[in-house]
């Protein structure tokens, strides 16, 4: 991944930001997402930002500005 590109979907970006102040069930209903689908885009987002878990993906993507 280039330095500074958003590898990140828009979806991947609004559950992150969601997933930052809730739990999966929260923004599953807030997102009227199944919590499936949320834990889909969340696993993806960790995946491509190279992290362990979300609490570090939403800190990685707020600190490169993707959030």
């Amino acid at each position: 991944m280039a330095e500074g590109a958003n590898p990140l979907t828009d979806r991947e970006r609004e559950v992150l930001r969601a997933a930052a102040d809730g739990s999966t069930d929260a923004v599953a209903t807030a997102l009227h997402l199944s919590q499936g689908t949320v834990r889909n885009y969340l696993s993806t987002a960790i995946q491509k930002l190279a992290v362990r878990n979300r609490a570090e993906a939403v800190r990685a993507a707020r600190e490169k500005g993707w959030l």
